[in-house]
């Protein structure tokens, strides 16, 4: 008895950890103030102008470590890439994009790890945070970091690849509603059984235990499948951050934009 309340208490906790469902994900951001923008910036959609403040954000924090208007979800990458990099190195690796990945028509704010040049273009696919803009306001995603691979399919669904450890590995595959929510297709994540480990699945999502069934692959195969979604997942092309100052949001590539069509 004690070993399945066990079972059931870590199981939820690590669904809510690495399958996006917690009772904050999708909190609104704090407005933030910025000095007054220019002409041309007024005259910005205003998923663009508010998007332009949380970039806003994440640049003085990166640069100076001013984290007044830093957004308290979707830091912890952010936060890592300060610790580990330096200033230089980390504004020019650290990017930012609009991509439509809902299908709603306007796209979203997704920041990440710019891994290799190519043209003039600059391309990551790790993903370490998502903000959407619905109901007039900007609201938290989803995040990665280096423990929680978070990453871009090309049907636009997010997969999360984490863990807590050898025996507890998870990959979570979601997608982005036009409602601003994360809606969940299938998760599968390792659990120690008697024999060795056990490979799970579970298609709601739900953090009861009980509500995944042990699936017949081994725990070789279940690794071969993350490596796969890794591998099938696409580069998405970013701006430095350090360039954000100068140049906003122009120069992103605009096919990407549903609403820029």
């Amino acid at each position: 008895m004690k070993r399945k309340l066990f079972k059931s208490m870590w199981l939820a906790m690590l669904l809510v950890a690495f399958a996006g469902y917690g009772t904050e994900q999708n909190a609104v951001l704090p407005q933030m103030d910025l000095p007054k923008a220019e002409a041309a910036a007024k005259a910005a959609p205003a998923y663009e102008q508010e998007y332009a403040k949380v970039v806003d954000s994440v640049y003085k924090f990166i640069a100076d470590g001013t984290s007044d208007n830093l957004p308290e979800q979707g830091r912890t990458g952010i936060c890592e890439v300060r610790d580990f990099a330096k200033r230089e190195a980390a504004l020019q690796q650290l990017g930012y994009t609009l991509q439509d990945i809902s299908g709603d028509g306007v796209p979203e704010l997704l920041i990440g790890w710019i891994s290799k040049k190519r043209g003039v273009g600059h391309y990551g696919k790790e993903i370490y945070a998502i903000y959407t803009f619905a109901d007039g306001s900007v609201k938290y995603v989803a995040e990665g970091w280096s423990r929680s691979s978070l990453q871009l399919m090309a049907n636009d669904n997010l997969v999360t690849r984490g863990g807590t450890g050898i025996s507890h590995q998870v990959l979570a595959v979601e997608h982005l509603q036009p409602d601003g929510n994360l809606g969940c297709y299938e998760l599968y994540f390792t659990w120690p059984k008697d024999d060795g480990l056990g490979v799970y699945r579970n298609m709601s999502c739900r953090s009861e235990a009980d509500a995944a069934q042990e699936t017949d692959m081994t725990v070789e195969e279940f690794n071969e499948m993350r490596s796969e979604y890794a591998n099938n997942s696409v580069e998405i092309e970013f701006l430095p951050l350090k360039d954000f100052k100068k140049q906003g949001f122009k120069g992103l590539m605009r096919q990407y934009l549903s609403a820029g069509r």
